[in-house]
């Protein structure tokens, strides 16, 4: 009998994803639109999703990323919205309202959004991580942690 033993297998990733929900607390009705990109895979881009003020709703059912050893893919976010404004008017004595388009925001600062790093790891597995929208800030909240960024117009 053989006394050889072998080699242990090499680490690998491990595939994960996870849900991604949208808490609008700005006050405002907006539009938004989320980009998610792990290093070297496509981007998962939605856009012109409608949020009231206060709303939550999931915007991704799964992102997916890697965990594991030697591992080298990070995630990352970029978040633009259009802030929608109530505009009446009235015609042949009826009021109507609708809501028009307003000042555009963005994460990051400059000119254009910028992508925040939020890197998910393996226990955000299956669970939700929340992009909370506020005025002039964006967190993204997950059990493994919290990342801000700024909202600017």
């Amino acid at each position: 009998m053989s006394s050889e033993q072998s080699d242990p297998s090499p680490p690998r990733a491990t595939r994960c994803a996870a849900e991604i929900v949208l808490d609008n607390r700005t006050g405002s009705h907006f539009k938004f639109t989320v980009e998610h990109e792990y290093t070297g895979w496509p981007i998962d881009k939605k856009e012109d999703v409608y949020y009231k003020p206060d709303e939550k709703k999931t915007f991704f059912d799964n992102v997916e990323y890697n965990t594991g050893a030697f591992t080298t893919g990070v995630d990352n976010w970029k978040v633009s919205g259009i802030q929608l404004n109530e505009e009446t008017t009235t015609v042949n004595g009826k009021k109507t309202t609708k809501l028009v388009e307003g000042t555009k925001f963005h994460s990051g600062s400059g000119a254009l959004a910028s992508w925040k790093k939020h890197t998910l790891r393996s226990e955000d597995d299956g669970e939700k991580t929340e992009i909370r929208v506020f005025p002039t800030e964006i967190h993204f909240v997950s059990p493994s942690g919290t990342s801000t960024t700024s909202f600017t117009k």
